[in-house]
């Protein structure tokens, strides 16, 4: 990483944390603030945040260790693992009926990110795969994976009002996508309509655990089958999100 670009703020808590992780409720504020050589002013106002973030905790003793916030994150951080073997063992029926690929994806930043793909014999499909990351606005499953999310949450991720257009048909605006929301909570799916790729549409569904968004499946459909195939991929679709998903 070009360190130019680095936030202080953040490289002093991973010090604090990665030291923290490595011997709990060992340090004080004062023997932090020596060992990692950071002002105790500075490192006063670091763990206060930290604290209320829940990222450590402080005994009666005064010292720290790493706070409930870490076991949300560990437990997401394998999940996604987890939902990856779920997913391919639960997406064969639906590739099957719908002789049609089938992706896995979570939200990160404003792109979704392929974790995983059931790919069906068929001479024409989208080449998007595991690894790779695409507009989350021009997406059925980016749609899916925002559906939970205010005006406030989306303007963090979409700081411009203009949203880039890949096709004629996407979404150009962030207040066309809030309202595009609106519709996807209500329906609980999602749809891409040539948004993303010209030739291709999609239905997508998220996938909650314990009411969560945590990820979306999608199948993209080429233009040619879409009014025939529409109504069964949102059935089949909707279905796999459901029985992928925890309450």
């Amino acid at each position: 990483m070009d360190q130019k670009y680095a936030v202080l703020a953040l490289d002093r808590a991973h010090s604090v944390l990665k030291l923290l992780a490595e011997e709990p409720f060992k340090w004080k504020l004062s023997d932090i603030s020596k060992h990692l050589r950071i002002s105790k002013s500075t490192l006063y106002s670091l763990l206060s945040t930290m604290e209320h973030l829940q990222w450590v905790q402080k005994d009666r003793g005064e010292t720290y260790a790493l706070g409930s916030s870490f076991g949300d994150f560990g437990g997401a951080y394998f999940r996604q693992y987890d939902l990856i073997e779920e997913f391919k063992g639960a997406a064969g029926p639906a590739m099957q009926a719908l002789q049609e690929s089938i992706q896995l994806a979570r939200l990160d930043g404003n792109t979704v990110l392929y974790l995983a793909k059931m790919e069906a014999s068929t001479p024409v499909h989208m080449v998007l795969g595991p690894g790779v990351r695409f507009p989350a606005h021009a997406s059925g499953l980016g749609k899916s994976l925002m559906m939970d999310m205010n005006a406030e949450q989306i303007g963090r991720i979409f700081p411009e009002e203009t949203l880039p257009q890949l096709t004629a048909h996407t979404l150009d605006s962030r207040e066309i996508l809030l309202l595009e929301l609106e519709k996807v909570r209500h329906i609980g799916y999602s749809m891409d309509l040539q948004e993303g790729v010209m030739g291709f549409c999609c239905v997508a569904a998220p996938i909650r655990h314990w009411g969560e968004v945590v990820a979306a499946v999608s199948c993209s459909i080429p233009i040619h089958h879409w009014e025939v195939k529409k109504h069964k991929a949102v059935s089949e679709i909707f279905a796999l999100a459901q029985r992928l998903s925890t309450n």
